[in-house]
């Protein structure tokens, strides 16, 4: 059964960006019939259209990878900003050490290092399936010994400790993209509960019950011709806030053409 149609191309194509991934790059060393694998989808040479559909899955990985940065960006700036004002002055302040060298005494700054992770500590928080279910560990396992595999460095099967420092720099990426997502996530929860702050304040309108139910009370009521609008105002920013979801997807002004 044929596919959908292609249609026009998204504005913000740019086909010489595209052609310079490395993706297309390996497909255009490809012979006619044979195949590439990208996006879960099966790109053939030679074969249709099949070079404009990766070109433009190309694209649209590299705008959800633009997104996702600039999600991650603010998320950052976001989480620092939050620290500087958590931190107390005393240890905002930095700290000297007074070194005497006779009858001088000058001023060395010390230095903070980052704690170093043990082994111990990574084989404790390591997700060890998720590790070995990943496309890098099922290839290298599929090797023999004595082949090289290159992910980041250069491994080879069977020598020692290879395996380890494999599983550890895979978890090492993994561990900061979970952490990335966490950030992010936090910064979308926080927005979020700031708009639906925002929302309940609209409706926080009392009338005392004589004035609604003595017409000539002399108590002063507050002016009620603007709730009916506030409650308007109200439903319309829920349901957006409600399409907005939790936040794990930023932008959806895109709608992608059928591929």
């Amino acid at each position: 059964m044929p596919g959908p149609k292609m249609g026009p191309r998204p504005v913000d194509f740019d086909e010489s960006i595209v052609r310079q991934s490395p993706t297309f790059l390996k497909w255009l060393q490809l012979k006619a019939g044979e195949r590439l694998r990208y996006a879960c989808r099966d790109f053939i040479k030679g074969h249709g259209v099949d070079e404009e559909r990766l070109m433009r899955r190309i694209m649209i990985a590299r705008r959800n990878n633009l997104r996702d940065h600039e999600a991650l960006k603010r998320a950052r700036a976001a989480t620092l900003e939050k620290q500087q004002k958590t931190i107390a002055v005393e240890n905002a302040a930095p700290s000297f050490q007074i070194i005497s060298e006779g009858a001088k005494n000058t001023y060395k700054k010390r230095k903070v290092r980052s704690p170093m992770v043990s082994d111990a500590q990574v084989v404790d928080e390591m997700d060890v399936l998720a590790v070995e279910a990943t496309r890098s560990y099922r290839l290298w396992r599929s090797l023999k010994g004595g082949e090289e595999f290159i992910y980041n460095q250069k491994y080879i099967k069977g020598k020692e400790k290879h395996d380890w420092l494999l599983r550890k720099n895979i978890w090492r990426r993994m561990r900061y993209r979970r952490e990335n997502k966490k950030m992010v996530k936090a910064m979308m929860c926080s927005k979020n509960q700031q708009d639906i702050n925002v929302l309940n304040g609209y409706v926080r309108i009392k009338i005392p019950v004589a004035a609604a139910t003595d017409p000539n009370s002399n108590i002063n009521t507050p002016d009620t011709s603007n709730v009916a609008a506030g409650i308007v105002d109200h439903a319309l920013l829920a349901s957006a806030a409600a399409a907005a979801g939790e936040g794990e997807h930023i932008h959806k002004s895109v709608v992608e053409k059928a591929v």
